[in-house]
């Protein structure tokens, strides 16, 4: 598996080892790339608003320890606990991290969500005005 040298770099020595060791099976390749994605994604700084939820669900993904995580880590011949023993170090030392920018956008995300759930026009106007002030409160920033 090729992965760039500065996520392997940034993951450290252990969790890199388990990523570059060569897989026998295409299968395995597939998950193991599904992993390198997700790690990629959760390493992500940008503040752009796609990439942010992109390393959100990634992040949310390995702190969750699904079923779906386990069947990937377990697809690219990788142990589900190492793997999300790694990120969590990563979590708890700050080297993987929400900047403000993306907390925003998180935030602006779960609204929107419950902007869209909601059952009444009353409850949509009182959404619709955290949305706003979010909103605002980015752009002030």
């Amino acid at each position: 598996m090729t992965c760039a040298p500065s996520l392997l770099k940034f993951l450290g020595t252990k969790l890199s080892l388990e990523i570059i060791k060569p897989k026998s099976f295409a299968e395995q390749r597939l998950f193991q790339a599904i992993l390198v994605q997700a790690l990629e994604d959760a390493v992500n700084v940008s503040g752009f608003k796609k990439e942010t939820y992109h390393k959100h669900d990634s992040h949310r993904w390995f702190m969750e320890n699904s079923i779906d995580f386990n069947d990937v880590c377990w697809g690219a011949d990788m142990d589900p606990e190492f793997v999300r023993g790694e990120y969590l170090k990563l979590v708890d030392t700050g080297k993987i991290h929400f900047t403000k920018l993306q907390k925003s956008w998180i935030t602006y995300r779960n609204l929107y969500k419950r902007y869209r759930a909601a059952s009444s026009k009353e409850e949509r106007r009182v959404i619709k005005k955290l949305i706003v002030k979010e909103n605002l409160k980015r752009l002030s920033d």
